[in-house]
């Protein structure tokens, strides 16, 4: 088993070194007066593979969302979520809107997997 999460927020943490959002957090903790923000937790993190009792890769899946004000912003901060996790080796199996009638936030959804020799 691999804790993926270190890692992903370290990727993910670039976007906002660079100034393309103004917070990367796991989801539930984000701060709704920092947007646009990307938030992020761990979808599976089991075992692919083992031999002789012993597990030697890991499938791993991460879901990860972009948060703003416009969809225009929205699409472009998922764009660069997309780039960031494919850096790390991430297939992108799932990009969608959501909808929040409820809201004026924009938000788009994005799942990432991967397996990982240990």
């Amino acid at each position: 088993m691999i804790n993926q999460k270190p890692i992903v927020y370290k990727k993910l943490s670039e976007l906002e070194t660079e100034g393309k959002t103004k917070q990367v957090c796991e989801e539930g903790s984000q701060d709704w007066s920092k947007m646009p923000c990307v938030t992020y937790y761990e979808l599976d993190n089991s075992e692919a593979e083992s031999a002789d009792d012993e597990e030697y890769s890991s499938a791993l899946a991460i879901k990860a969302d972009a948060w703003g004000k416009s969809s225009s912003e929205v699409s472009k901060l998922a764009m660069q979520v997309v780039a960031k996790m494919k850096e790390l080796g991430y297939k992108r199996t799932l990009y969608l809107d959501v909808i929040d009638l409820n809201s004026k936030q924009k938000h788009k959804t994005m799942r990432f997997e991967k397996e990982e020799i240990l």
